[in-house]
This record gives C-alpha cells, sequence and structure tokens, in this order.
C-alpha cells in the first residue's frame, strides 16, 4: 500500500468517525449520545496531550483504554445489543495494542489494518444505536415511513 493510498484510506476512516459522532449526538438518544460524547472527549484529550506534551502515539492507546471504562458503565445502565458490541470492538482493539505491544513481530500493516478495523465496527455499532434510537422515536411519534 502507497503512502497516498494510506492517507486516502485515514482520511475516509476519519470522515466516518467523524459523520458517526456528529449523526450520534444530533439524532441519538441519551445513551447514544453519552457515549458518542464520550468518544469524542477522550479522542480531544488524547490530542490534546499529544500537543501539549509531544507525546507519541502511545497517548491514543491509553485513551482506547481507558474510554472502555465509562463504556462499560454506560452499557451496564442500558443493557442494549448495539452497546455489547461497541465494548467489545473497543476491548478488542485494546488487546489488539496489546498483542502488539508483547509481540513486536506483527507487522506494522498487520497492527494499523486491525486497530482501524475494529474502531470502523465500532463506530457501525454508534451508527446502528443512532438509527435504532432514531426509530423509537419516530415509533412513539407515530411518525414512521410506511406505518399506517
Amino acid at each position: 500500500m502507497s503512502t497516498l493510498q494510506f492517507q486516502i484510506l485515514a482520511v475516509a476512516v476519519w470522515g466516518f468517525w467523524a459523520g458517526c459522532l456528529g449523526l450520534a449526538l444530533r439524532r441519538g438518544d441519551r445513551p447514544v449520545r453519552l457515549f458518542a460524547a464520550t468518544a469524542l472527549t477522550f479522542f480531544l484529550l488524547a490530542r490534546i496531550a499529544r500537543w501539549l506534551w509531544h507525546g507519541p502515539a502511545v497517548w491514543s492507546t491509553w485513551a482506547d483504554a481507558a474510554i472502555l471504562v465509562p463504556m462499560l458503565a454506560i452499557a451496564l445502565r442500558w443493557p442494549r445489543r448495539w452497546l455489547v458490541w461497541a465494548c467489545a470492538f473497543q476491548l478488542a482493539t485494546v488487546a489488539t495494542y496489546v498483542a502488539h505491544a508483547l509481540d513486536r513481530s506483527i507487522g506494522a500493516l498487520a497492527y494499523a489494518t486491525a486497530v482501524n478495523l475494529w474502531g470502523v465496527l465500532g463506530q457501525c455499532a454508534l451508527l446502528y444505536g443512532t438509527f435504532e434510537a432514531d426509530r423509537w422515536r419516530r415509533a412513539r411519534r407515530g411518525t414512521l415511513v410506511g406505518v399506517p
């Protein structure tokens, strides 16, 4: 994979991430918005820490590990399937970080692909939760399309 292809892919993944969070914050119910706000907060904190202290990329690793605690708390408070899946994907992300730290023979491309895959799947779970919350809200109001 060339550098340009990797940069294009990175822009697409970050665009998808930003779009999912924006949609979740706008259209989601309380657990969806809390989940999205938590993800955005931890991301921004990791970015600020890296910028202020010129820290290594390990700040993102610690942010991904630390966000697992509030994610689990949200999932325990509102037990929904999408929350369980999002927590599972986040745990897989952290497990990928640990595996790479323990075994440096894992290639950089394989490592980046795994981390991005788990991240995108976590965002898909959030997106599902957003659409589910919107559907429930419309059903309560009686504004579902195709419903008599």
